[in-house]
């Protein structure tokens, strides 16, 4: 790896960063909030904006970006935006612990949305934007938006993609990577936009309409109230956020064809179609469930409550308009393999991606079949499109990955919770980027109440996940250090 290019990259990633952190302070001193408010994201900007100049300045060289190099920025880039966002917490005193800051600020950056702030509505404003900003720029990816901004060229360009449009493919809406960022980010803007005006209509303020809208187009989960979206006990502020949560967790690259009017791409993929399929059997068995083990609960309340929480979880965002975690075993059963299956490719949403987990579906059934019929010859088929061994593999080898590092994490998670309903929970949700899990992280708590230790495993959880394991784990091979 050379790190001069590398961390000339990250220097422009904490230029972005501090500018955001300023923006925040301004919007708290505008609304005169106190000096200790605004005064710690002017600082945290300052002191951001200074340390990307000069990292900027001892690292300027004309040496293009290679796709090691690549690598090297999305590893080294997130963990240096995570420490720096964690900075505000600190400085403005609503997080005391570094590591609970950190845990704050990664949760923001991945669109995680596990918080360690037990009570929101004394928190100054600024702070809630900040953290709202958290996850525009991490639900967009952040290094796309580098990648939009900056002329970096070649191979570290598309690396930097790739890393960030998370999925085993990546669409190339453009010919050019810059080209193809700055579309991505076109359409995540506009998607922004439109879901502000919506829930203004639907009584939110601008302010809480902004972070709402920035937490459900990331499939983030951040609210400006401790209850969440049960606190404005609104149909139609839950219904606009179920059609967005959607629209996120869906891929960008059919919505930007949807644009510019080629709507059938839309409900042709099959993973779209596999995805509202699969939330819509899980709305519909959970209000049975529900309307059936609560004599008086009605089937329009059931049908109400079951909607919300399995868009809210399958997509990954998190909102909570019930407390699931008294939800018979079954339904949370359900509500975990919801969370695992996570969104489309090319979205905003977390977990195995459902494109993996159709073609690790497709793979079992074929083996099923060859052992009945060893002579036959069965394909693998996702869009009408065979897929090869070259293809299976890795994906197959990532869900293989990806339960294996669930199970280490929440073995290492019984260290520090309560109960194996916590451990298991909390790694899925933080893995996944969903954010409350069950127990003592349920949507009624938070991750407040675990120690330090626990708090730094699901950091780590958060960034491998967000970045799908294998960017992290290049960097502990030696090959990578190699010039």
């Amino acid at each position: 790896m050379n790190f001069k290019p590398v961390f000339h990259v990250i220097a422009w990633l904490l230029g972005v960063v501090a500018l955001l952190m300023g923006g925040c302070g301004l919007v708290s001193f505008l609304h005169g909030e106190p000096a200790a408010a605004w005064t710690a994201l002017v600082y945290s900007a300052a002191g951001t904006l200074a340390a990307a100049a000069v990292l900027w300045v001892l690292t300027r060289n004309d040496q293009e970006l290679s796709r090691r190099d690549g690598l090297g920025v999305v590893a080294f880039g997130w963990l240096c935006a995570g420490v720096a966002g964690a900075v505000p917490y600190l400085l403005s005193g609503t997080i005391a612990s570094p590591t609970a800051a950190v845990f704050e600020s990664v949760s923001g950056l991945t669109t995680t949305g596990a918080s360690v702030i037990p009570v929101l509505e004394g928190v100054p404003k600024g702070i809630l934007l900040w953290r709202a900003l958290t996850h525009l720029v991490g639900g967009g990816g952040i290094l796309v938006l580098v990648v939009a901004i900056l002329p970096i060229a070649g191979a570290g360009g598309m690396q930097l993609f790739r890393a960030e449009v998370a999925g085993p493919s990546k669409d190339r809406i453009e010919p050019r990577v810059a080209a193809t960022a700055k579309m991505l980010w076109g359409v995540y803007v506009l998607l922004n936009v439109a879901l502000i005006f919506l829930l203004r209509l639907g009584g939110m303020d601008w302010f809480d309409a902004a972070c709402h809208a920035f937490a459900t187009m990331a499939t983030g989960g951040f609210s400006t109230r401790t209850a969440s979206v049960a606190a404005y006990d609104s149909v139609y502020i839950e219904s606009v956020l179920m059609a967005f949560m959607c629209f996120g967790a869906l891929n960008f690259a059919l919505h930007y064809r949807a644009l510019r009017g080629e709507f059938a791409p839309w409900w042709r993929d099959s993973s779209t179609r596999f995805f509202l399929g699969a939330v819509a059997g899980a709305t519909l068995f959970s209000a049975w469930i529900l309307h059936r083990s609560a004599a008086d609960l009605a089937w329009g309340a059931a049908l109400r409550q079951a909607a919300f929480t399995c868009v809210s979880l399958a997509t990954t965002t998190g909102f909570c308009t019930a407390d699931y975690d008294v939800w018979p075993r079954i339904l949370q059963v359900l509500l975990l393999l919801l969370m695992l299956m996570g969104g489309c490719v090319g979205s905003t949403a977390g977990g195995i991606k459902v494109a993996r987990v159709q073609m690790a579906l497709k793979a079992v059934a074929r083996e099923i079949r060859l052992f009945m019929q060893p002579q036959a010859v069965l394909p693998v088929k996702l869009d009408q499109k065979r897929l090869d061994d070259d293809v299976l593999v890795p994906v197959l080898a990532f869900v293989a990955l990806y339960l294996l590092v669930a199970a280490l994490g929440a073995g290492a998670m019984l260290a520090f919770a309560p109960d194996l309903a916590t451990a298991v929970s909390s790694v899925v949700a933080c893995m996944g980027g969903v954010g409350p899990g069950l127990s003592a992280v349920g949507p009624t708590c938070n991750y407040a109440g675990l120690p330090a230790g626990g708090q730094g495993v699901l950091i780590a959880l958060m960034l491998a996940g967000r970045l799908e394991f294998f960017t992290l784990l290049a960097v502990f091979m030696p090959a990578f250090w190699r010039k």
